[in-house]
């Protein structure tokens, strides 16, 4: 299975039961001219301060790309997606490359003089969520960690962690550009609620494609999103540990949609005579999804809009 699919299956799979709050309303921050505090939601006990402002920030890429919208641009960056979603998200010219996928160099990171670091935290909230113990603990040495809980929240609930982090570092998050991007967002959604009212009963499956295995998606973030405007997601129900699904090519008809999404990672399945059997693939009603895209409006909109364009044209292909 190619990397994005593995991370795709593991980076919610630790938190797929856990609740996810409001961070913008329930955390909470401080910034100015004496200082930085933020206390994130989600981490019982966890609250970041410095005694000057956080000025100099090192990221993941998913956090880079989240924090960009605001104004807020890294001195340093880590982590998955360089070359995919998020790092096509913000201008990394002039930003250090101080480790990619699970790698980091300590010395690159110490050189860019970070006043904290904001990325995936893991269930501690003291390091990212790919670091060791070990690694975290070195980190800690070095620079203050601000972490971004991933735990199978919808785009909102990340949206909103994100709001919080540029609330605590000085931005407005509430009007000019972002605002008119949070809008955008919303008709995007709100046009998905109209086609699913509209063609009630209409069903889609999320699945991510592999030579070996198809997995499918009820309960990831984006899913939840989606069965929140009012369609109706078909496949098997994911295990207690994961919020994935497998399905083996031999049962993937059991799971019958008249629309189909296929995952960005998916590999090696055009080919396949079963894929080609399928009644979406037959009736080319099918679109793209990618739980691994960067939390940005403009992102997610202009996907709604290419997804309420499949399901406008789409048609009740189980009842003839």
């Amino acid at each position: 299975m190619h990397r994005r699919q593995l991370l795709a299956l593991s980076v919610l799979a630790p938190f797929a039961l856990a609740a996810c709050g409001n961070p913008e309303t329930e955390a909470t921050s401080t910034t100015g001219t004496k200082g930085f505090s933020y206390t994130p939601d989600g981490y019982d006990g966890v609250t970041i301060e410095l005694d000057h402002p956080a000025e100099r920030i090192a990221m993941d890429f998913y956090s880079a790309a989240a924090l960009a919208p605001y104004g807020i641009k890294p001195v340093a960056v880590y982590g998955f997606g360089q070359n995919e979603s998020p790092g096509k998200s913000f201008d990394q010219t002039g930003v250090e490359v101080v480790g990619t996928d699970m790698e980091l160099n300590l010395e690159e990171l110490a050189a860019t003089d970070p006043d904290i670091i904001v990325a995936y935290g893991n269930e501690r909230g003291d390091g990212w969520t790919w670091w060791e113990d070990k690694l975290s603990d070195q980190v800690a040495t070095l620079v203050p960690f601000v972490p971004v809980k991933l735990d199978g929240g919808t785009p909102d609930d990340m949206f909103a962690q994100y709001a919080a982090i540029a609330q605590a570092l000085g931005k407005d998050t509430e009007t000019g550009k972002i605002s008119e991007q949070r809008n955008d967002f919303d008709a995007a959604r709100q046009r998905i609620r109209d086609i699913a009212d509209e063609k009630d009963g209409l069903t889609v499956l999320l699945a991510n494609f592999s030579r070996e295995i198809i997995y499918t998606a009820k309960e990831l973030g984006v899913a939840q999103m989606l069965t929140e405007d009012g369609l109706h997601l078909v496949g098997p129900d994911s295990g207690a540990d994961t919020s994935w699904a497998e399905v083996s090519w031999e049962k993937i008809s059991d799971y019958p949609a008249d629309v189909m999404l296929i995952h960005d990672a998916s590999a090696d399945f055009e080919d396949n005579p079963v894929f080609k059997s399928l009644l979406p693939v037959k009736h080319d009603q099918l679109g793209t999804w990618d739980d691994k895209r960067a939390y940005t409006y403009d992102g997610y909109t202009q996907w709604l809009g290419e997804l309420a364009d499949v399901l406008e044209s789409a048609r009740d292909l189980r009842r003839g």
